[in-house]
């Protein structure tokens, strides 16, 4: 099963980078520090708030299967497909003038999906533990 959650964990930490490189951009890009500090609690905030809602989901479950957390995680289509509009409008807002915000909504998003998908794949293992769900296999 590692063939295949090991290049979905490293394709969410390379849209975690580029979280990331979207953070430094606007910290190099003139905008004042505690906009940017700012912004970077938010990501971390939402990134939290996005686990934990879907953590909770399997709360009541009695047994789940061996990478059913994970791999809600790691494929989720809504994020996906969210994470690559936000690339795709970073992108594109490049090359516009008068979105002066755009970056930064476009890092908000992509840190809290990226880093909210990998921290909740590796947490997944904690959470059935903690909360004594039986792992089918």
């Amino acid at each position: 099963m590692g063939l295949i959650m090991l290049p979905l964990l490293a394709a969410w930490l390379a849209g975690a980078g580029y979280a990331v490189f979207l953070w430094y951009s606007l910290w190099t890009g003139g905008k004042p520090l505690l906009y940017v500090v700012a912004l970077l609690i938010v990501g971390v905030l939402l990134a939290l708030l996005y686990a934990r809602v879907g953590l909770s989901g399997f709360k009541a479950r009695e047994e789940v299967w061996a990478f059913e957390i994970p791999m809600h995680f790691l494929v989720n289509k809504t994020a996906i497909a969210m994470f690559v509009l936000v690339v795709a409008f970073s992108f594109l807002m490049r090359h516009m003038a008068g979105v002066s915000h755009a970056t930064a909504d476009c890092f908000v998003v992509a840190f809290a999906l990226s880093f909210g998908t990998v921290a909740a794949s590796l947490y997944a293992d904690s959470f059935v533990r903690y909360h004594d769900i039986r792992v089918t296999y």
